[in-house]
């Protein structure tokens, strides 16, 4: 049996085992009642759960009394930059994201877009945990309205947010790779917009996934071959919901996801100066760079909702995470492959250098990524074993934000338990690969983990 993953930016199952039509109707009906009614949004992305749960959705928060703006098919970060627009009160983002198969989601998010504030959606989690539901007698039961046309307006508003002239003329040729998921009819859309040739892979909106949704260097590699191929500038991989990617450079070398935020903030950083917002196990190429520019660096828990929060307490110009996400402050709330892309695109036509150039510019790193499966529950009582071998050694002080994280001269080990799937995450980064090997094994170790 799969675990129904609960947490204050909203909840994560396997269809039919954990993630049920019945979950979403309790769910998103107890997020009415937080919300007291009134105007929510809803988004979904291909995968072949996902008009069900989006079906649930809708006619509970009909049920409550909401009036119900139905975006159909959306990339969640398309979704997040139009709920201020819209007026709305909120919006259900309904994406597996970067989980497998089998997997699907429903993120909440706030009036803003982004999602909503960690203490706010305990109140969400707490309304769902009492079974409060929000629901209207037959005079007052909701109406609901498509909404269509957002890309266009999306597009033009990020095009206000850089040189899309400068774009223009590197006649850039591009692949890019949306899974089959929710990007994919607003690709060819953006590559009109800034003149880029685009080499769709798996460009057609598919129910399966073609491969596995994370964007990371071993999902990118199909795409090599066919970029070099083709003499393309740069290829994109993207999640199923187009709120990450991760690279591959001109000479078809497929780029760890860190380097994604890594190449936006050196770009952003050039030109703008401000607050920039990471998590605590994101690569130390953005604390270099962070230095590099005299730019104040904030460090949050892991995922999507504490950075944003800080990116709005902090006022911040620019967030994002090692996993291939960045968000820029004065556009919208939210992590954005689309964004990401264009940012990174603009780069090389400002500089004038390819992608490969850019990437050997940045501070360099090795970093080792572990993600070792437990019991539920397991992974807490994992890291208190960690905590102990640390303390008896005397390590060190270290940092508990999210998690244990340890750091040394050369490099860190950050290890927590996923609030999303039954597992013990591992990330050790240091200048030489060997000594983040070492420090990742010895962790695991200590927790009397298999490896």
């Amino acid at each position: 049996m799969k675990t129904l993953r609960l947490s204050n930016f909203g909840i994560r199952g396997f269809i039919g085992e954990s993630l049920t039509p019945e979950t979403v109707i309790e769910f998103a009906s107890a997020f009415a009642a937080y919300l007291g009614g009134g105007r929510v949004a809803v988004g979904r992305d291909t995968r072949a759960s996902s008009p069900m749960l989006h079906a649930a959705a809708l006619s509970s928060l009909l049920a409550a009394g909401c009036e119900t703006l139905d975006l159909g098919v959306c990339p969640t970060p398309l979704i997040q930059w139009a709920v201020p627009r819209l007026k709305a009160a909120g919006a259900l983002a309904i994406s597996g994201g970067h989980h497998p198969a089998g997997w699907n989601a429903l993120l909440l998010l706030g009036p803003d877009g982004g999602p909503l504030e960690p203490a706010a959606g305990e109140q969400a989690l707490d309304l769902y945990h009492a079974g409060v539901a929000l629901r209207r007698g037959a005079a007052e039961i909701g109406a609901a309205r498509t909404v269509e046309g957002l890309v266009e307006e999306y597009l033009e508003a990020l095009e206000r947010r850089v040189d899309g002239a400068a774009i223009r003329a590197g006649r850039f040729r591009v692949v890019a790779d949306p899974v089959g998921g929710a990007g994919c009819a607003a690709l060819p859309t953006w590559a009109r917009r800034f003149g880029v040739d685009l080499v769709a892979v798996n460009g057609e909106p598919s129910t399966y996934l073609a491969r596995d949704p994370e964007p990371r260097p071993r999902t990118a590699r199909p795409i090599s071959s066919i970029l070099r191929a083709l003499g393309a500038h740069a290829g994109f991989v993207f999640s199923s919901d187009m709120g990450r990617c991760s690279l591959v450079t001109e000479a078809g070398e497929p780029l760890s996801e860190e380097y994604t935020f890594a190449l936006v903030a050196d770009h952003v950083l050039r030109r703008s100066r401000g607050v920039v917002v990471t998590n605590v196990c994101t690569s130390r190429m953005i604390d270099d760079l962070a230095a590099r520019r005299d730019a104040p660096l904030v460090k949050t828990a892991v995922g999507q909702a504490y950075v944003v929060s800080a990116l709005r307490d902090e006022r911040a110009i620019l967030g994002g995470e090692g996993s291939g996400s960045a968000a820029l402050g004065s556009f919208a709330l939210a992590f954005d492959g689309f964004l990401a892309m264009t940012l990174i695109l603009e780069s090389l036509a400002l500089d004038g250098a390819p992608l490969s150039r850019r990437v050997r510019e940045l501070p360099r790193y090795e970093i080792v990524k572990r993600s070792v499966a437990c019991n539920p529950g397991e992974g807490y009582r994992a890291l208190d074993r960690l905590r102990e071998r640390w303390e008896r050694e005397s390590a060190g002080a270290f940092d508990e934000t999210d998690g244990l994280r340890m750091d040394y001269p050369d490099g860190w080990v950050h290890v927590r338990a996923s609030r999303t799937e039954p597992r013990v995450r591992v990330i050790s980064e240091a200048r030489e690969r060997a000594a983040a090997e070492a420090r990742a094994e010895a962790a695991i170790r200590a927790m009397e983990l298999d490896l």
